[in-house]
């Protein structure tokens, strides 16, 4: 059975997508692709190069928040998009997309165009960069024609970018905010989050639509920058994955994506 897994952004809440990998592993379950945005592709592109859900775990643990922080004159990002390369490229080295394990797709929107660009090939680092870059935190990120910033943008959960593949059931997860925030942002920073939030919750996400499953654990107030509650996200991953999925035959079923893309293919011919 081919699983194609989509792993949406939501920053620091990101760590959440790992108990998810973990409670798949444990079920003994391995995508064929996965799919990530923003915090979805640190984490997918790390997992896809074939580093294990426990060794994420120790990785999350060792970054804190001033490895990202280096505010800069705001022209561009209160904070230079680089910090995130030197972050990604210590775990990944200088790896290349058809170097991975497991296929990976990464999304980016092209601030020029306003299209979404899913990347496919290159240096991943580079790739993970671009799908980072919050508009007005994160400096854009300049690749041969494109001004790259977060894909979350236009799509925060990249189911989508898995339409042409030849899957049997899909899965995503979404760490993003799924409520109303109790509390007053404290900072710029969930100032601009908290804005992203409210336009992605107002908006129909065509993940819900194509997904087989949508695993979206309760994160309540953890802060989009708190990136010292690691075994708290884990464990939340885990335990929505595992009520979400269950009882789910990864091994036999055929989901509501695959019914899709034979319709697709029927359509076609019939045309």
């Amino acid at each position: 059975m081919k699983i194609g897994l989509a792993l949406g952004g939501g920053a620091a809440r990101g760590i959440a997508h790992i108990g998810v990998l973990k409670y798949l592993e444990d079920r003994g379950v391995v995508p064929c692709c996965v799919a990530g945005t923003s915090a979805g592709s640190i984490v997918g592109s790390l997992y896809c190069s074939g580093k294990t859900p426990d060794e994420l775990i120790k990785i999350a643990k060792s970054i804190s928040w001033k490895d990202l922080v280096k505010i800069t004159i705001p022209k561009k990002g209160l904070i230079n998009s680089s910090l995130i390369l030197d972050i990604v490229s210590e775990y990944l080295g200088e790896i290349d997309f058809k170097d991975l394990k497991i296929p990976l797709k990464v999304n980016a929107v092209d601030l020029l165009s306003g299209d979404e660009i899913v990347i496919t090939e290159g240096s991943v680092a580079e790739s993970v960069q671009a799908s980072c870059a919050i508009p007005g935190i994160f400096t854009p990120v300049k690749k041969d024609k494109y001004f790259f910033v977060d894909g979350g943008l236009l799509d925060n959960v990249p189911v989508t970018t898995m339409l042409d593949e030849d899957l049997d059931y899909i899965i995503a997860v979404d760490v993003g905010s799924q409520k109303p925030f109790e509390k007053e942002p404290s900072s710029i920073f969930e100032i601009l989050m908290q804005s992203f939030d409210i336009v992605r919750r107002h908006r129909d996400i065509p993940a819900h639509k194509h997904a087989d499953v949508m695993i979206a654990p309760d994160l309540g107030d953890i802060s989009l920058w708190d990136v010292t509650k690691t075994d708290i996200l884990v464990n939340k991953g885990y335990k929505e994955a595992e009520e979400k999925l269950s009882g789910v035959d990864l091994g036999k079923k055929q989901g509501k994506f695959q019914k899709w893309l034979r319709n697709r293919k029927k359509n076609k011919k019939e045309q």
